[in-house]
């Protein structure tokens, strides 16, 4: 039996139907000429499942000094480091990397040890996030320590030390939680500025006596963004954990695209960065420089021209 709809509700039906047709192709994009391009026109905007945006790039003319991205077997490097990249933000001028430098002390009951001193050092466009980051430590009687450099009056670098204390006294006194609260495992806040950082850990005589060394011969020491590590109690006891995490933690690094104040940079005619018609500039609060954004109702990169669209 057929089955027809009247002449006028076959028109309100194919109203409906265009109308959501027309909502689909606008929230979605009809096609390539309606997207916005992050990257620089020409150049790849991937490397395999990370986004490359100008100023960052990969390949001749595809960059600006010193964004340059390579990328190896579907991994994206940062040049200037040779950290590998995970993701790159415009928005909040962030970068977060892997750290696969993670310091650590043995001291073996047969009188052997072992001591790793290691660390970071960036070019003068990034630094590390005092705000994303902390410094962990693990073991018994074991002082944690990051040691960095910041630029004080007249550009002097000037060291800056921060440090934490985790203690223990015998293995059923290290705490059972994912946290590091200051028993087997401690943590401390990030300080501002930094461009190059070293970190170690070192045993506090008289605490660290035999018994401890018995059950607890290593500490260690790294940057990790917070929460991305979750502490085990066996971590105290493993004389392994640098080779278990071989590839390190991700830890995020603030950026600028150039040194001056916004005030500054606004009077640098084609040299100022922020390129984009409806963009506006940002001071940083993680040390000097600058960083743009696309303004209020606009989105896209407001690093390359025509980049920010309504």
């Amino acid at each position: 039996m057929g089955w027809s709809l009247p002449a006028g509700q076959k028109l309100l039906l194919l109203v409906a139907v265009t109308l959501i047709l027309q909502h689909s192709t606008t929230v979605y994009g009809s096609g390539s000429s309606e997207s916005i391009n992050m990257a620089r026109p020409g150049c790849p905007d991937k490397c395999g499942n990370v986004s490359i945006p100008y100023p960052f790039g990969t390949g001749k003319g595809c960059f600006q000094e010193p964004f340059n991205v390579t990328c190896h077997e579907s991994r994206a490097y940062l040049a200037s480091t040779g950290v590998r990249v995970l993701d790159i933000n415009l928005t909040f001028g962030e970068v977060r990397v892997q750290n696969p430098n993670i310091a650590s002390q043995c001291n073996y009951t047969n009188g052997t040890n072992s001591t790793s001193m290691v660390g970071l050092s960036l070019d003068p466009f990034h630094k590390v996030s005092n705000t994303k980051n902390k410094l962990i430590s693990i073991g018994c009687s074991m002082l944690g320590m990051i040691v960095g450099l910041t630029k004080g009056k007249n550009q002097l670098e000037l060291p800056i030390v921060n440090s934490c204390f985790s203690f223990c006294t015998d293995a059923s006194s290290v705490d059972d939680t994912t946290e590091c609260a200051g028993m087997g495992c401690c943590q401390s806040p990030f300080p501002g500025n930094i461009s190059s950082f070293n970190t170690t850990s070192t045993p506090i005589p008289p605490i660290y006596n035999a018994t401890i060394q018995s059950f607890s011969p290593c500490s260690y020491s790294f940057i990790a963004e917070v929460d991305s590590f979750k502490f085990d109690r066996s971590y105290v006891s493993s004389t392994n954990f640098r080779s278990k995490y071989t590839e390190g933690f991700p830890l995020v690094l603030d950026w600028v695209v150039g040194n001056a104040s916004c005030s500054e940079a606004t009077k640098m005619g084609s040299q100022y960065a922020c390129q984009a018609m409806n963009s506006q500039c940002i001071n940083v609060s993680n040390g000097p420089g600058y960083r743009c954004n696309c303004s209020q109702g606009y989105v896209g990169n407001p690093y390359l021209q025509g980049g920010c669209r309504g």
